[in-house]
């Protein structure tokens, strides 16, 4: 009975550390097009793998990024030709095109989960541009994208508010609002930190531009409802 024993806690073990880890490749996209009307200019990931079941997943995260910014091209385009269409009407030209830029962030990428944050900035006119945040945060296993309820743990709210104040970088004390785990624009995940993006208004005027607070992981291990070993893998 003990070599039985033995002999299935030896083959556990052999499976176990025959686990391969999968790793994502990580291809930067790069894309200008400009003309009198608009100009953009993208930087995006592109994932991929040569694990077959993996790649399929790959290739659902990779176009929901482009039917995302194929959106936010096509809004800053009908938005110009608006704005064209009126300023012909008026018998003046437009000073220069609409413009929208696209950089991205890649905060974790393996075969568990990728979590992205994309920055897009936009002129349509006006004294300034807009520059926002958006998080993409993606269950590899499940080909599901994850909603900000599913990651963090709503029920300890207040502990999450306690650590962005401890956090939060304001040497000019330019914030004067409190940043809180309901006030943020994208929320991110990598190896070491969890990482929460305020853009421009959320906490102060516009002159204080936006500020991300990274909080590390194992200070947050406690109050997200993901997975966090598989999720931040320290």
């Amino acid at each position: 009975m003990k070599t039985k024993i033995l002999t299935f806690l030896a083959a556990a073990f052999l499976v176990a550390g025959c686990h391969k880890e999968i790793k994502l490749e990580v291809k930067r996209m790069h894309e200008m097009d400009k003309n009198n009307l608009v100009a953009f200019t993208i930087d995006r990931p592109l994932f991929s793998t040569t694990e077959p079941a993996v790649e399929e997943s790959c290739v659902v995260f990779n176009d929901s990024i482009t039917k995302f910014i194929d959106l936010q091209k096509n809004e800053v385009r009908a938005q110009a030709k608006e704005f064209k269409m009126a300023m012909d009407s008026l018998g003046e030209q437009m000073v220069g095109p609409f413009e929208l830029i696209v950089k991205d962030s890649v905060y974790m990428a393996d075969e568990d989960y990728i979590s992205v944050r994309l920055l897009t900035y936009a002129f349509t006119g006006g004294a300034h541009g807009m520059t926002n945040f958006y998080a993409f945060n993606y269950n590899v296993k499940t080909k599901k994208f994850l909603n900000n309820s599913e990651i963090l743990n709503y029920n300890k709210i207040p502990q999450i508010n306690d650590l962005l104040k401890a956090h939060l970088q304001n040497p000019d004390s330019c914030f004067t609002d409190t940043p809180t785990a309901e006030n943020f624009t994208a929320l991110n995940f990598a190896r070491h930190s969890v990482d929460f993006t305020y853009a421009q208004y959320i906490l102060g005027p516009y002159s204080c531009g936006y500020t991300t607070i990274a909080i590390p992981s194992h200070k947050m291990k406690e109050l997200m409802s993901i997975d966090v070993d598989a999720a931040v893998k320290n």
